[in-house]
């Protein structure tokens, strides 16, 4: 009987442990699992939140682009275009200045011609500096084309001032008569010229103004964009959070029962 007993007992011990060690892999398996489920939804999590990532990164970088090209038109707006059409102001202005000198000098007594040469001289070097100054801006080939005709019709009006003043040394109505067939035709090549300069300056301007108004409307797509893309990334999380907390739930009650 004991023999039995012992046995019985023996038997009942190995089921126990079996049972233990079921419950024991169980477990493990059990804690495994949820920790396989919960690496494998981090990483699904790091590779949404890095594609995420790249895009806004992609699209930062875009709407860096725009500012940077925002801040070289208005840059530009400033130094190659209101700028020189100051210059251009003040070529116009030097040259009507040295047009009624001129007339002054030819057709009244009030300048001599010592005087008429010395302002000349200063009047020239002040024109060539304010041409210097306006040649070193940006130039669109057009806006070359005309300032370098300017410069030809400047030299040669130069010239015939010279030519007029020395015939004025000698005989003044030689002077006005040439002034009356020559010159007043170099004056008006010479506006015409500043006219086109002051065109091409208009139409590279409103070029400037419409590209600049184009890069800010891309700028603000970008940006409401970037936007969209950031609460989509929120849902989502949200989304994976809720999901993965029902997931645990259901496994945790499974291995209940």
């Amino acid at each position: 009987m004991q023999g039995i007993l012992c046995f019985r007992i023996k038997r009942e011990l190995i089921v126990i442990k079996s049972l233990a060690e079921d419950l024991l892999y169980s477990a493990k398996y059990w804690f495994i699992m949820k920790w396989a489920f919960a690496i494998q939804r981090k990483i699904r999590v790091a590779i949404l939140l890095a594609i995420m990532m790249l895009v806004i990164i992609m699209f930062s970088l875009m709407e860096s682009y725009n500012i940077n090209r925002i801040s070289k038109s208005f840059n530009s707006i400033y130094e190659d275009r209101l700028i020189p059409a100051v210059d251009l102001f003040s070529i116009a202005d030097q040259i009507n200045d040295k047009r009624d000198h001129l007339f002054t000098f030819l057709f009244t007594d009030e300048i001599s011609m010592d005087e008429m040469k010395t302002y000349l001289k200063a009047a020239n070097i002040r024109l060539d500096s304010v041409l210097e100054k306006y040649e070193s801006t940006y130039l669109v080939k057009e806006e070359s084309g005309h300032l370098q005709n300017l410069k030809r019709n400047l030299q040669i009006y130069q010239r015939d001032e010279l030519l007029l003043i020395n015939a004025a040394s000698g005989n003044k109505e030689v002077a006005r008569s040439l002034y009356l067939k020559n010159t007043v035709q170099l004056y008006k090549e010479l506006n015409k010229d500043l006219r086109q300069l002051t065109q091409v300056q208009t139409q590279v301007g409103k070029n400037l103004v419409i590209e600049s108004v184009k890069t800010q409307a891309s700028s603000t797509f970008i940006t409401q964009l970037l936007l969209i893309i950031t609460v989509i990334l929120g849902v989502v999380i949200v989304i994976l959070v809720i999901t993965g907390k029902q997931f645990m739930l259901k496994q945790e009650k499974y291995q209940m029962n």
